[in-house]
């Protein structure tokens, strides 16, 4: 099977993903999407850009009809080995095409961004609004430039056979701040157990969660508030906050 993620950490070295950046790393974050989505009781969800599945696995655990899209084959694969048939489908967010079928929509870990330009992530906002029932609510876990401070950091994991501090993640982020801003995010992954080792730089756009809330309104959502964390509180130097709208309508 060919990936279409030219990302190693997507494609080749999907079955890794959760070995490095484990399900434990995401509980907050993922508690406060619950929570929001049961406070709002808005279903079906949509998980756009799901990755390895684990939001999900949360979400259909709370009782929540929930499915997910990636545009990566080999993390959908991972997703499907978690979470069963009939989930998981294998799309790009730049073609979504549904209307009016979904009470919840949910883009996490910085998935949005992977749009190339503005005019792309405008015109993936339409979409997003366009497949939201009137209602509908819209929640994404944006890359915020503005707070990259470029400071190299460090993560020590278990290994796939138990092994403390097996598998060591390295990372930094960039800021690029120009008319269209962009984030530079700096991987380093190795297993010694496993002897695996690989590097790479992904490129990511729309990087500034004011810019992301501004374009949300153009697509025509109403509502909008835009989060620091999982906390709620006001933006401020998060690399990571929440941006919150609804498609206005209900």
């Amino acid at each position: 099977m060919t990936s279409s993620s030219p990302y190693q950490l997507f494609g080749r070295a999907a079955r890794r993903y959760d070995l490095h950046t484990p399900p434990h790393h995401y509980q907050d974050d993922h508690a406060f999407v619950l929570a929001e989505l049961q406070s709002r009781g808005r279903q079906p969800v949509l998980d756009v850009g799901c990755g390895t599945g684990v939001f999900l696995q949360r979400a259909r655990e709370a009782s929540l009809e929930a499915f997910g899209l990636d545009a990566s084959p080999e993390m959908v694969d991972v997703a499907a080995r978690r979470l069963g048939p009939g989930i998981v489908r294998m799309a790009r967010m730049q073609d979504l095409e549904e209307r009016e079928a979904y009470g919840a929509l949910v883009s996490l870990c910085w998935s949005f961004n992977y749009c190339q330009s503005t005019a792309e992530a405008r015109d993936v906002l339409r979409r997003f609004h366009q497949a939201l029932r009137p209602g509908g609510l819209l929640l994404l876990q944006v890359a915020h430039g503005p707070s990259a401070t470029g400071k190299l950091q460090e993560d020590w994991e278990t290994g796939p056979g138990g092994e403390e501090r097996d598998v060591q993640f390295l990372y930094q982020f960039l800021s690029e701040p120009e008319d269209e801003p962009r984030l530079r995010a700096r991987y380093t992954y190795a297993c010694r157990s496993l002897g695996e080792l690989f590097w790479e730089e992904h490129v990511l756009h729309v990087a500034d969660a004011r810019l992301v809330a501004g374009l949300a309104l153009e697509a025509g959502f109403r509502e909008l508030q835009v989060f620091n964390s999982w906390r709620r509180e006001p933006l401020g130097r998060s690399v990571s906050p929440f941006v919150l709208a609804v498609k206005p309508g209900l």
